[in-house]
C-alpha cells in the first residue's frame, strides 16, 4: 500500500505545475453573495443587494522576483467594448487583490466580457501570465 502511495506521490509531483503562479477567479455577485441570505440574519442590504461581478487575483512569487518590486497587472475588457488596467503592487510572496464591479458601473458597462492578469517586474519582464480563454486584444477602430 505504501509503494502505490508513493508512486501516485511521484506521479503527482511530477505531472503538477510549479509553485510559482498568478491566477485569476470570476465570481457572480448578487444576494447570494451577502452571509444573511444562508444564515437568514436581518441586513439592511437584503432590501437593495449588490450586483456584479468580482475577479479574485492571487498569486505566488519566488524571493527572488519579491525582490524587484514586481507588480500585478489586471487588463479587463467589458461587455461595452472598454478596457481598464488596474496595477496591484506586489510586497508578499502568496497574496490576493479583489477587482469589483458593481452596481451601477456594472449595469454601465454589461459585466466583465474577458480578463488577462500578469506578474511585471521592475524591468517590465513578464515573470506570470494568466488570460481568460475569451482573451484577445481589443482592436480599436477609429472614426
Amino acid at each position: 500500500m505504501l509503494q502505490i502511495g508513493m508512486r501516485f506521490f511521484l506521479l503527482l509531483s511530477l505531472c503538477s505545475c510549479g509553485p510559482y503562479y498568478v491566477s485569476v477567479m470570476q465570481k457572480w455577485v448578487d444576494e447570494r453573495y451577502l452571509a444573511s441570505t444562508h444564515v437568514g440574519t436581518p441586513d439592511p442590504r437584503q432590501e437593495a443587494p449588490p450586483i456584479g461581478q468580482m475577479l479574485v487575483v492571487q498569486w505566488c512569487v519566488p524571493s527572488e522576483i519579491l525582490a524587484s518590486n514586481p507588480v500585478a497587472i489586471l487588463d479587463v475588457i467589458f461587455w461595452d467594448h472598454t478596457e481598464q488596467r488596474i496595477c496591484f503592487p506586489i510586497t508578499h510572496k502568496l497574496n490576493y487583490e479583489y477587482y469589483k464591479l458593481f452596481d451601477s458601473e456594472y449595469e454601465e458597462k454589461g459585466g466583465i466580457l474577458t480578463y488577462k492578469a500578469a506578474i511585471l517586474t521592475e524591468d517590465g519582464c513578464i515573470y506570470k501570465e494568466c488570460k481568460h480563454q475569451l482573451w484577445v486584444n481589443l482592436i480599436k477602430i477609429e472614426d
